[in-house]
C-alpha cells in the first residue's frame, strides 16, 4: 500500500484535547489519532458531501448571503457559506469582497475570518 502523509495546523487548545485522548489511551500516538480520525470523517463523509452548485445571479447570490449572515451573526466562514447555500465559492467571495468594500462585514486579519458587524 503506497501511503501520504498529512499535516495540519491546530489552535493550542485542540492540540491539548488531542494530547489529552492520547494520554487516555484513546490512540497511541498524534498520528495514529490523526489517522483514526481521518478514516472514521471519510468513512461518515462518504460521497454524501459532494457539493452541487445552483447556477445563480450576482444578485441572487448576493441576496442569500445577506440573508445567511443575518442568520448566522458572528464568525461566517466564505466556504460553509457556499456549502451550505449551494453557490459557487468563487462568487460568494466576490459578494463577500463587495460586502466588505461597503462595511457591511469585515475580515479579521490574524485568522482570515469573515465577521458580520
Amino acid at each position: 500500500m503506497i501511503t501520504k502523509r498529512l499535516s495540519a495546523v491546530v489552535p493550542e487548545s485542540e492540540y491539548e484535547r488531542v494530547e489529552k485522548l492520547i494520554r487516555s489511551g484513546a490512540a497511541k500516538s498524534v498520528a495514529d489519532l490523526v489517522r483514526k480520525a481521518v478514516g472514521k470523517y471519510m468513512d461518515e463523509l462518504g460521497s454524501s458531501k459532494l457539493l452541487s452548485f445552483r447556477d445563480v445571479s450576482m444578485v441572487q447570490a448576493r441576496r442569500e448571503i445577506v440573508d445567511y449572515i443575518k442568520k448566522h451573526p458572528g464568525v461566517v466562514w466564505p466556504d460553509e457559506m457556499a456549502e451550505d447555500l449551494g453557490i459557487d465559492y468563487r462568487l460568494v467571495l466576490k459578494v463577500v469582497q463587495q460586502l466588505t468594500d461597503e462595511g457591511r462585514v469585515e475580515v479579521v486579519k490574524k485568522k482570515e475570518e469573515m465577521i458580520t458587524k
